[in-house]
């Protein structure tokens, strides 16, 4: 009978310690319960504490996830991949210092580390030391001569330095390693597309094929041919940019500008454009006075006037309003 009565409070003793750690998470996400629940299991599993911590880190909870790093590198001190994930959230909280002496240390723990080198030579971009940075990937290439996030820093380092010849070769070298380098493409393309270089294009077309939803590719190519005026193209690379993302406002924005002009003259449409650029942003001084325009094409004076009055409320001295209400003005006196 005392065996029983013992084993029945021992039942309880673990149903209630149950029902209290499901009240102790029971408001957490399913996935950050479960991570709490087992460490609490298994408190010395230095893992589990990275696993949280790169959890927090993805949730902006950076302090927590800088305690919980600091207690798996004191589980596990000879981890490189732990004074990494300690650097990522030391760089977020902008202690570049601290950020930079964890990768120091995981190269030192693991000197063939790469992604620590490059981590590292990303941080010195971002201080701008450049000396630093380009020795750091040096040094990542001599390790591994297959390194197309190297070259794609080394080009940018070298853009910062005005080095256009270096730039250049350094991003086809990202290319040639790394055939569906997205930001390669972008980079070629805005740089031929300042100088108006139907080469841009291509590039663009390229960056595309391996990420055909990006909106802003879309613009881009979409801004190509307006300047081009190439003006059917630029309408589908703008309609294809709104449909991906209806609040794009630069593409709203500009394909109501084209349509003010030949070859379209889409009067209403172009209003339609601009209200909804407005609806997303208010202060977009452009828009308001483009639908203004556009009013004025309509015959709609009284509507393009206060448009040309809020532009300019919004930015003194805004020519292009300016120039509309002159126009008003001698409209309206005839």
């Amino acid at each position: 009978m005392k065996n029983r009565i013992v084993l029945l409070l021992l039942c309880a003793l673990v149903t209630l310690c149950g029902c209290h750690n499901n009240k102790k998470y029971a408001d957490l996400p399913e996935e950050l319960a479960t991570l709490c629940k087992n460490i609490d299991k298994h408190p010395k599993n230095s893992e589990l504490y990275y696993q949280r911590a790169n959890y927090y880190y993805m949730h902006k909870d950076v302090e927590k996830g800088i305690t919980d790093m600091q207690t798996a590198v004191k589980l596990q001190p000879d981890s490189s991949k732990y004074y990494i994930m300690l650097s990522d959230l030391y760089f977020a909280q902008v202690e570049t210092d601290l950020a930079e002496e964890m990768l120091e240390k995981a190269i030192q723990k693991d000197p063939k580390n790469n992604e620590a080198r490059l981590k590292l030579a990303e941080l010195f971009y971002h201080e701008n030391l450049l000396s630093q940075c380009n020795e750091t990937l040096d040094e990542a290439i001599k390790i591994q001569k297959y390194n197309p996030k190297a070259y794609l820093i080394k080009a940018f380092m070298y853009k910062d330095m005005q080095d256009t010849t270096a730039y250049l070769r350094m991003l086809q070298l990202v290319i040639d390693q790394d055939p569906k380098e997205v930001k390669a493409y972008l980079e070629l393309g805005y740089f031929y597309q300042k100088t108006l270089n139907p080469i841009a294009a291509s590039y663009y077309q390229n960056a595309l094929n391996v990420d055909p939803n990006n909106v802003e590719i879309h613009y881009n190519l979409g801004k190509l041919y307006q300047d081009l005026e190439q003006y059917q193209d630029a309408e589908q690379e703008y309609k294809t940019a709104i449909q991906l993302d209806e609040k794009h406002v630069p593409s709203l924005n500009n394909l109501g500008y084209m349509y003010l002009d030949d070859p379209f003259n889409k009067y209403e449409d172009a209003v339609k454009l601009f209200t909804k650029a407005i609806k997303e942003n208010p202060d977009f001084v452009y828009s308001v006075c483009n639908r203004g325009v556009a009013y004025e094409y309509l015959g709609q004076y009284d509507k393009a006037r206060k448009d040309y009055e809020k532009a300019l409320k919004l930015q003194t001295n805004f020519e292009p309003a300016i120039l509309g209400l002159n126009r008003l003005d001698k409209l309206q006196s005839k």
